[in-house]
C-alpha cells in the first residue's frame, strides 16, 4: 500500500499560498521551530482559530533579504578544474 500523500518535489507545479509550520518545515527544509520565527519577523502568520498559518508568498520575499551574491572560484580551484579538462583519456591498455 503506497502513502497517501505527496512530498513537495512531488507537487512542484502547484503550491499552496497558506501551509502550516510542519509543511512548511518541510518545502523550505528548515526546521519548524525555525521556519516559526522567520514567518513571524516575515509577518506571515496567520492565527486562525489554534492554528496558525503562513503566506508562502510574504514568507518567501522576506527570505530573498538574504540571498548571497554568486562568488567566483578561487584561482587555485579553477585552474584544478582547467586542468582535468585538458588532460587527455586514455582508453586502451598500458
Amino acid at each position: 500500500m503506497g502513502y497517501s500523500y505527496k512530498t513537495y518535489s512531488d507537487t512542484k507545479d502547484f503550491m499552496k499560498k497558506y501551509v502550516n509550520a510542519e509543511e512548511g518545515a518541510i518545502i523550505y527544509g528548515i526546521s519548524k521551530s525555525r521556519i516559526i520565527v522567520i514567518a513571524r519577523e516575515a509577518g506571515a502568520v496567520y492565527k486562525v482559530g489554534n492554528s496558525a498559518l503562513i503566506n508562502t508568498e510574504l514568507f518567501e520575499e522576506y527570505l530573498e533579504q538574504f540571498r548571497e551574491p554568486a562568488r567566483t572560484l578561487p584561482k587555485h580551484v579553477w585552474n584544478k578544474l582547467k586542468d582535468k579538462e585538458q588532460t587527455p583519456k586514455t582508453g586502451g591498455n598500458p
